[in-house]
């Protein structure tokens, strides 16, 4: 991964996010004709905040110790199923051990995306303050993906170097871009799996609702609007 200028502790990034989803409905396949409908997550975050650790709870449930542990390398995912309101999702994650933003890999990882978690470590600003580069990865090659935060590491108490005012002031810069903010810890299981299924009901909400739309929209033909096909029968007439 290129080395790269983190902000001072000091400093406030200050970007302006306008999120445009200028995609066609429905953007992307849920395959909910062959199955459940399946929601592409994809982690993005520096190294050391844990994202291997997130995707290995997502996977199987396990936590491997800091000292024993490899830094990913290469591609992995891994699905799993959530009850959302009586219907089944499957959600699968992607993990790349932040060789996201190589122009290798970039452009696959992040395609069809439905979503992405932001990961930081709450022990490190460092992590944080540069969250708002990968907002902008995220906006450029991943059009219409949902954008969620996550701070890992919450057990370190005492050790925390990002605060609730600096989480507050991200979110005021990021607008609306943020659909949801968790704070989980791997190491002792607190909060992945309620952050999991939060992140599938908000996903299965929003592709119900383009679906629903797409219904309404198909009623007109392209390049019509309701008003200019009453007056077309009236003409007709």
């Amino acid at each position: 991964m290129p080395e790269q200028t983190i902000a001072p502790e000091h400093a406030i990034i200050t970007y302006s996010f306008k999120f445009i989803d200028k995609s066609p409905l429905p953007k992307k396949s849920l395959t909910m004709a062959t199955g459940p409908p399946n929601y592409k997550i994809i982690l993005c975050g520096e190294y050391g905040v844990g994202k291997s650790s997130i995707f290995r709870r997502f996977m199987n449930d396990t936590f491997t110790l800091e000292t024993s542990k490899k830094s990913t390398i290469g591609l992995d995912q891994s699905s799993r199923g959530f009850n959302i309101n009586g219907t089944d999702v499957k959600l699968t994650l992607w993990d790349t051990g932040g060789m996201e933003r190589m122009s290798f890999i970039g452009s696959s990882y992040y395609r069809g995306a439905h979503a992405a978690l932001l990961c930081y470590s709450v022990k490190n600003k460092e992590t944080f303050t540069i969250l708002s580069q990968y907002i902008l990865d995220i906006v450029m090659n991943a059009e219409g993906a949902k954008i969620f935060l996550c701070g890992n590491m919450a057990d370190c108490e005492g050790e925390n170097q990002v605060t609730d005012i600096d989480i507050e002031n991200f979110e005021r810069e990021c607008g609306d871009v943020l659909s949801g903010m968790y704070k989980i810890s791997c190491k002792d299981n607190s909060g992945v799996f309620d952050m999991f299924k939060d992140m599938a009901r908000v996903l299965h909400q929003e592709a119900l609702g383009k679906m629903t739309l797409r219904r309404e929209l198909n009623v007109i033909r392209p390049g019509e609007s309701p008003e200019n096909d009453e007056s077309q029968k009236k003409k007709c007439c």
